[in-house]
């Protein structure tokens, strides 16, 4: 019977057993990369600091909300041009263009100019509306202020008070003073929430009478 011989017939079982592996092959290589591009951190930090501080952090001419000096997290790793704006001041540079790489954490600093009477040069652009961050604007304050911040046990380079900017979920705070002491805090980031600012103060230890 011819077809019962194509139904035996030894190559044709083993071009199908060839195509089944090469199909579980390839659903094996691409499950793979989904899970090490999920374990691999994609994201980038961006710190903005100005003097004097207070200016609002701009994106791609779109606000974020943070003022300087910003710590923003969470970024994905791409060009992005970033600008400061503040009533009565103009930022300097006008603006900085930087590649943002994953995994690490990138500085900028600009200089706030107060805006002289007579001066038509154009200000920095912010028409964009603005993102739906997954952010939260949390200011952090200590109490002597002065204490360099430690967010996820990667410091900041800023010293309370400052402004900074949480992606969503656990965070570990850490607050060092020139003097030594520190303290620390767990702070869990939901959108829904409102946590305004955050208050450090040096842990105290009283020396037990002998």
């Amino acid at each position: 019977m011819i077809i019962g011989q194509e139904l035996v017939n030894p190559q044709a079982r083993r071009r199908a057993l060839i195509r089944i592996w090469v199909a579980s092959v390839l659903m094996l290589a691409a499950i793979i990369m989904g899970v090490l591009s999920w374990m691999r951190d994609e994201s980038a930090v961006l710190i903005v600091t100005s003097s004097p501080n207070g200016g609002e952090v701009v994106l791609n001419f779109r606000p974020t909300g943070a003022k300087t000096n910003a710590y923003i997290s969470d970024l994905p790793a791409d060009s992005v041009i970033v600008t400061l704006r503040e009533d009565g001041f103009r930022p300097v540079p006008h603006e900085q263009r930087i590649r943002l790489q994953a995994g690490d954490t990138t500085r900028l600093a600009f200089f706030m100019q107060p805006i002289v009477r007579g001066d038509q040069r154009e200000l920095s652009r912010a028409d964009g509306a603005p993102y739906k961050w997954q952010w939260k604007y949390v200011e952090i304050n200590s109490d002597p202020p002065g204490a360099q911040v430690i967010i996820d046990d990667v410091p900041t380079g800023l010293m309370t008070p400052a402004n900074f900017v949480f992606d969503r979920g656990l965070h570990h705070l850490q607050a060092h003073w020139p003097n030594g002491a520190k303290s620390y805090k767990n702070v869990i980031v939901e959108r829904s929430s409102t946590q305004p600012s955050i208050l450090f103060r040096p842990a105290t230890y009283i020396q037990p009478d002998e």
